[in-house]
C-alpha cells in the first residue's frame, strides 16, 4: 500500500511539474505578443484533517492529501476547462483510500447571473459502498452576483456506477445550495446538502437534508495564496458530526 501511494505521489508531482512548465511557456509566450493568454492554469495542495463529503465520512482515522490542478480557457463571457483532483490518506493502514476525481466543465456569466455544468468521474475504491469503482456524474448550477451574499445552488444526478443494495443500477439526486460573504482576508459560509429521494448511496428513504456545514476561513495573500479553513459537517438523517480543518496553498498562471 505504501509503495502504491508513493507511486501516485510521484506521478501527481511530474503532472504538476508539466502543468507548471507549460503554462510558464503560455505566459511567456502572451507577455511577449502583449496581450493576455485566454488560458488560465491553477494548482492547488490542500491538507485535510478529515475527508467529510456529503453528510459522511469518506475516511475514518486519518487526514489526508489533496492536490488538484485546473486548466480553463475563456472567451468573453465563457469558459471551459478540466480538472484533475487527488484524495490520498496519510495513514490509511492497509485500506485503499486513495481517490481520483476528473471533471470536465463549462460556465457563462450573463450579467448578474452565473451559470455552469459539467460531467465528473470518480475514481474510488471498488470497496466503496454501492458503487462499482467508477461512478459518472452530472452537475449544473446558477449563482446571483447581485445579492448581498454570495449565493449558489447546485443540482447533481449520478449517471452511471452507482448501484443500491440489490446490485441494480440507481441513479442519486442531491442539490447543494450554499451561502457566504467575506471581509477582507475573513470568509464566512455555509453550504447545505438535500438528497432528492430514496438513496442507498445518502442512506435516504425520501426527500431529506442530510448535509449542513457552516465554515469560516482566513487567506494569507501573496505569490501563493495560503487559506486556512475551520468546518464543522452534520447531517441530521444520519446524526454525523464532523469537525475537520483544511490548509491549501494555491497558485494561478495566465
Amino acid at each position: 500500500m505504501k509503495h502504491k501511494m508513493y507511486v501516485a505521489w510521484c506521478w501527481c508531482i511530474i503532472a504538476i511539474f508539466v502543468l507548471v512548465a507549460a503554462a510558464g511557456n503560455m505566459t511567456v509566450g502572451a507577455e511577449e505578443e502583449g496581450s493576455s493568454s485566454p488560458v488560465d492554469i491553477a494548482i492547488d495542495a490542500t491538507y485535510a484533517s478529515a475527508y467529510y463529503w456529503r453528510g459522511a465520512s469518506a475516511g475514518v482515522g486519518t487526514s489526508f492529501m489533496q492536490p488538484s490542478a485546473d486548466v480553463s480557457y475563456s472567451a468573453g463571457a465563457f469558459s471551459v476547462g478540466a480538472n484533475v483532483w487527488y484524495s490520498q490518506g496519510i495513514d490509511g493502514g492497509d485500506a485503499d483510500n486513495s481517490e481520483i476525481d476528473y471533471t470536465v466543465y463549462a460556465g457563462a456569466s450573463l450579467g448578474a447571473v452565473d451559470i455552469s455544468a459539467g460531467v465528473i468521474d470518480y475514481a474510488i475504491p471498488g470497496s466503496f459502498p454501492f458503487a462499482d469503482g467508477h461512478v459518472l456524474e452530472a452537475n449544473a448550477g446558477i449563482g446571483i452576483s447581485a445579492l448581498p451574499l454570495d449565493n449558489s445552488v447546485t443540482f447533481y444526478v449520478n449517471l452511471a456506477g452507482e448501484e443500491d443494495a440489490s446490485g441494480d443500477a440507481a441513479n442519486s439526486m442531491y442539490l447543494a445550495p450554499s451561502l457566504g460573504t467575506s471581509y477582507k482576508n475573513l470568509g464566512i459560509g455555509l453550504t447545505g446538502g438535500i438528497a432528492l429521494g430514496e438513496s442507498d448511496y445518502y442512506g435516504t428513504e425520501g426527500v431529506a437534508l442530510v448535509d449542513i456545514t457552516p465554515s469560516i476561513s482566513y487567506t494569507i495573500p501573496g505569490d501563493a495564496e495560503t487559506s486556512v479553513s475551520f468546518n464543522i459537517g452534520y447531517n441530521p438523517n444520519s446524526g454525523l458530526k464532523m469537525s475537520y480543518v483544511t490548509i491549501g496553498t494555491s497558485f494561478s498562471i495566465d
